[in-house]
């Protein structure tokens, strides 16, 4: 029988993976993807985030003078290891699909490789883009901090 929690992605098989060397630690990065969403990625004041399974996940960000929130829910709490949770966005985003972010850390000497993968998408178009904003996104979130 399937998870009654995790999105049936079968009719949206479009995806985007990611992967990353950081020089951040692993427990930055996690503590990023669970309830260190302000700062980094959403709005300040905004973030319900309750890192637990089946816990939810509630935040906006701004982006070129509007305002876009953010649904989800978290699957998978492996600490310092991995987040899986669910991505919900509007129109410019997800469509409105219920689509899974996988954050997947391994640690390194001198900082962590980060896999992402975001699945779930309508397309392909839509998956690719995601998929660059996250290349930025990541980057973004590794200097701030290492800084």
């Amino acid at each position: 029988m399937a998870d009654l929690f995790t999105p049936d992605l079968s009719a949206r098989p479009h995806d985007a993976q990611v992967v990353r060397a950081m020089r951040a630690r692993p427990e930055a990065i996690y503590k990023s993807f669970t309830a260190g969403w302000e700062g980094w990625f959403a709005l300040p004041g905004g973030l319900i985030a309750k890192p637990v399974p089946q816990g939810q996940l509630f935040f906006v960000v701004e982006h070129e003078g509007q305002r876009h929130p953010h649904y989800g829910r978290f699957l998978t709490l492996q600490p310092n290891r991995k987040v899986e949770l669910t991505w919900l966005t509007g129109k410019s985003g997800t469509q409105g699909a219920e689509t899974v972010l996988s954050v997947d850390i391994e640690p390194r000497d001198d900082g962590c490789t980060v896999t992402l993968r975001h699945r779930g998408f309508y397309d392909q178009d839509r998956a690719d883009g995601h998929g660059k904003s996250w290349e930025q996104i990541l980057a973004n979130l590794d200097a701030r901090l290492t800084a």
